[in-house]
């Protein structure tokens, strides 16, 4: 993921955070994150994790793809993108974490 499109992702997690009204401390604590560590993300500083990737698209009620890609549709997305999007977030030692995880959202998608 380049510098841009980290920066363009923190923008939009910004934006809805505080369309929320959530201050950082709060959204923070919600996702489960240190505040520091939030920061970062929010300023491009730092890459987020799969899981806390998951957390705020969660908290945030927007999909991954939206929060990764923009878009005018915050809640629909394409499944390719999705897989896409998470992968990008993905080292080779976190694969057998993401079977599992995609495992459960396939799963989930059947309910």
């Amino acid at each position: 993921m380049t510098g841009e499109m980290m920066k363009a992702m923190a923008d939009r997690i910004k934006a809805r955070r505080v369309s929320l009204r959530y201050t950082q401390e709060q959204f923070a604590e919600a996702i489960e994150l240190s505040a520091s560590s939030y920061t970062k993300i929010e300023n491009a500083f730092q890459k987020p994790s799969l899981d806390t990737l998951i957390r705020i698209a969660e908290k945030l009620d927007v999909s991954i793809d939206h929060l990764v890609f923009g878009g005018v549709h915050p809640r629909k997305a394409d499944d390719t993108d999705v897989v896409r999007s998470i992968l990008d977030f993905a080292d080779a030692d976190k694969l057998d974490h993401m079977k599992d995880l995609l495992a459960r959202l396939i799963k989930a998608k059947r309910r």
